[in-house]
């Protein structure tokens, strides 16, 4: 009877400790379960809240000519704030780690270096937000799982502009222009956008060299056919350095409340840029 006794006095305390472990277990589990539901949810967040062109990217290197003009007055990418740091040593398969650049000290020239960029990322890399996403990035690189980058815009310097600013787009050259809807120039692909494909290779290549370079050179150089002492602009000479630096076209976007004029749109075709050789066309 004694020895029953102390075994029945003892049962409470032995539930109550199982008790105790039990609810540490649930807890427990209780902890792993919301942190997972959480990574998940976050995870889903970023992944929906990138284009897929950013969360997997593909290299890519072309250039086109950008100008902006505000109420009158010309942004000037040449300018400090705009200008990125860049390796020289870029004749590569490597893919850069941010998108969109200016570099040189170059004003109107914008270097793309992944595939299927848009107008629209362009504004928001700079500051101009009219496609959404996340605030003060284009996305989340998610190629490699085990390292995810955050994809941050460079800074929000392009000038002030009201919500409903009215924008005018004019793609073109010298020779000629061509008005453009918004909607085109912040949703399509360059390509698209200018009509006209890359010369970048769609398969990685060791050397972006031996592509661009060789095509270049079969358009010929600059011919001083006028006697004059300083060399000539031909027409070889344009399209050589237009496929040396991959140029897919030239855009001048005008934000004020009325449309340019002709001659306003036309000085800005006659004002641009020179194309140089460069490493890789730059």
């Amino acid at each position: 009877m004694t020895e029953q006794t102390i075994d029945e006095s003892k049962r409470p305390i032995k539930q109550k400790n199982k008790k105790r472990i039990v609810r540490f277990i649930k807890i427990i589990i209780g902890i792993f379960i919301a942190v997972f539901i959480f990574a998940a949810a976050y995870f889903a967040y970023i992944f929906a809240s990138s284009p897929d062109v950013i969360r997997n990217p593909k290299m890519e290197h072309y250039h086109f000519r950008m100008q902006v003009i505000v109420n009158g007055k010309a942004e000037n990418f040449g300018e400090k704030n705009y200008q990125e740091e860049y390796s020289k040593e870029q004749c590569n398969a490597n893919l850069v780690e941010q998108p969109i650049h200016f570099h040189d000290d170059k004003d109107q020239l914008v270097h793309i270096h992944w595939r299927s960029m848009t107008g629209g990322m362009v504004m928001k890399y700079y500051g101009w937000n009219f496609i959404g996403g996340l605030n003060n990035a284009l996305g989340y690189k998610m190629n490699d799982l085990s390292n995810i980058q955050h994809v941050t815009i460079h800074g929000n310097y392009l000038p002030s502009i009201a919500k409903d600013a009215k924008f005018y787009i004019y793609t073109g050259d010298e020779t000629g222009y061509s008005e453009r809807s918004f909607s085109d120039w912040r949703d399509n692909d360059f390509e698209d956008f200018f009509g006209k494909t890359s010369n970048f290779p769609k398969a990685d290549q060791v050397s972006i060299l031996n592509l661009l370079l060789p095509a270049a050179a079969a358009h010929g150089t600059a011919n001083d056919s006028d006697g004059d002492d300083g060399p000539t602009t031909t027409t070889a000479e344009t399209e050589r350095l237009t496929r040396l630096n991959n140029l897919l076209g030239n855009v001048v976007i005008f934000v004020q409340n009325d449309a340019p004029t002709v001659d306003a749109i036309k000085a800005k075709f006659n004002n641009l840029v020179p194309l140089t050789d460069s490493t890789c066309g730059g």
